[in-house]
């Protein structure tokens, strides 16, 4: 569906603290991640900023064409069983946003 003031893109913002201990089995899960939504309509990239000066904070963005598309995917059965091995990983929760400008 389309919308009238529909922006151009869409981006997820997803920031993880994740545990020192197991950067590298995060490091497969973002792998893992960008091939599962590159598979969906609309896809357009993920974008990972990673952590500088010893800090163990990822911001990953995920971007889409448009919001419906999008949100196909966060609903998706392989997002559902990417989340599910995350927790294990994680120094807390997972923070999330969405946002038309980035």
């Amino acid at each position: 569906m389309t919308y009238p003031h529909q922006p151009e893109h869409i981006t997820l913002v997803i920031t993880h603290g994740v545990q020192r201990d197991k950067l590298s089995e995060y490091e497969g899960w973002l792998e893992k991640l960008k091939a599962d939504s590159a598979r969906f309509a609309g896809y357009e990239s993920v974008n990972v900023l990673r952590p500088v000066h010893g800090e163990t904070i990822y911001t990953v963005l995920v971007r889409f064409d448009n919001i419906d598309n999008l949100y196909g995917w966060i609903q998706s059965d392989q997002r559902e069983t990417r989340e599910a091995t995350l927790a294990n990983l994680l120094n807390g929760r997972e923070y999330i946003e969405m946002r038309t400008q980035a």
